[in-house]
């Protein structure tokens, strides 16, 4: 099993989602940005859970960059990467994701790799499913 296959998206946590979508452009060059706000309901081990973020994705001769700014509901995943003081708008490393075209051969093989479930849902055309990577990786790592 090659896990990094369709390694497409490296992805970031924020206190300020605008502001860190200007350190990046000012670091690094103007990225076009596509931003949204997705409600979503979350299937974790616990049961279903709301949750709100705003999110940001970009690309720049390389893997995507997701920017979220975690808004309220289930959060649980995302505050411990926050810097502690709020006004800080610096991102954070959360995450990898990789691509898969087929969902049942993807789950087979989430299922082989062994990983914990942090939690799945849906966005219109897509399915993504967190898994929880800190004891080997130091991150989590998500399939889409």
């Amino acid at each position: 099993m090659e896990f990094l296959r369709g390694h497409y998206q490296n992805a970031y946590v924020t206190h300020n989602l605008d502001a860190a979508m200007a350190l990046i452009d000012k670091r690094f060059g103007k990225i076009d940005w596509i931003v949204f706000d997705p409600d979503m309901q979350l299937k974790t081990p616990d049961g279903v859970k709301e949750s709100t973020v705003r999110a940001a994705l970009g690309w720049q001769a390389g893997p995507q960059i997701e920017m979220i700014q975690p808004v309220r509901g289930h959060l649980d995943h995302y505050l411990p990467y926050l810097p502690a003081d709020k006004t800080d708008p610096t991102p954070r490393f959360h995450h990898i994701a990789v691509r898969r075209d087929d969902e049942a051969a993807m789950r087979d093989e989430i299922e082989k790799l062994g990983l914990p479930l942090t939690f799945e849902g849906e966005v219109p055309g897509l399915v993504f499913i967190y898994l929880d990577a800190r004891a080997t990786l130091g991150h989590y790592f998500e399939y889409v």
